[in-house]
């Protein structure tokens, strides 16, 4: 039986995205099929006050000064203890579409995620630089499987991920902090012969006010091209 653990982690004064996020979560959360955590970091006064009012008592913690995306899914991941067998991850700026009954769709997302073995989410592809792919062959769970010129992999806005999988091979890695989680756990599937899969159906994930998928501002840090994300990753992932 499938079962979420809903994540989802919120910066700075964004009031606006708090409202748009949490009346998702409050939506999913009031079917009482899924379990809440939600990450904190740095958020304003009225952030905060948003999500008191939506998410009243809510599982939560807080970081100020924050400690970027990557730490925060560790610890709230680390911290659970319930039965869920999938954790669900939302970046503030994505939601539900309007109009979308969230009874209804986490069925069908319970559905999709019965048959997966890798993860969920909406997939893209990037190709690998030489320092990227030398990364992944570097990795504990790498196992020597020739990697493609281009990466498939779910973007790291909204996703579902197997919490076995991200127990067992300890992901996110420890020392990851802003930018390219997602291409990182696409290697990491990749490797292990298992396959990131699409599903988009009803949501906008990393979505700007239009909804337009991966439109939204960046926010929160731009890794300094001289750190060891930009190096990696680069900006945009």
């Amino acid at each position: 039986m499938v079962k979420f653990l809903v994540l989802a982690l919120f910066y700075g004064d964004h009031p606006e995205l708090a409202l748009r996020c949490g009346t998702t979560l409050r939506g999913l959360w009031n079917t009482g099929r899924i379990d809440l955590r939600i990450g904190l970091n740095e958020v304003s006064a009225r952030t905060r006050a948003v999500l008191d009012e939506l998410l009243p008592g809510v599982d939560a913690i807080t970081a100020d000064p924050q400690v970027y995306k990557y730490p925060m899914m560790r610890r709230l991941v680390a911290g659970y203890r319930g039965d869920a067998t999938h954790m669900m991850w939302f970046d503030d700026d994505s939601c539900l579409q309007p109009g979308v009954d969230p009874g209804q769709w986490l069925q069908a997302v319970t559905r999709r995620t019965a048959t997966v073995t890798g993860s969920l989410g909406s997939l893209y592809t990037q190709r690998l630089t030489a320092l990227q792919r030398d990364w992944i062959l570097r990795q504990p769970w790498a196992t020597g499987r020739p990697l493609p010129d281009d990466l498939l992999f779910n973007t790291g806005g909204w996703k579902v991920v197997p919490l076995d999988l991200m127990r067992r091979f300890d992901f996110p890695p420890a020392d990851m902090r802003h930018a390219g989680g997602d291409l990182a756990l696409g290697g990491l599937l990749q490797q292990q012969g298992l396959v990131p899969e699409q599903f988009r159906v009803g949501l906008a994930i990393n979505a700007d006010a239009q909804l337009r998928e991966s439109a939204a501002a960046r926010r929160g840090v731009t890794e300094p091209a001289g750190g060891e994300g930009w190096k990696l990753w680069g900006p945009g992932t």
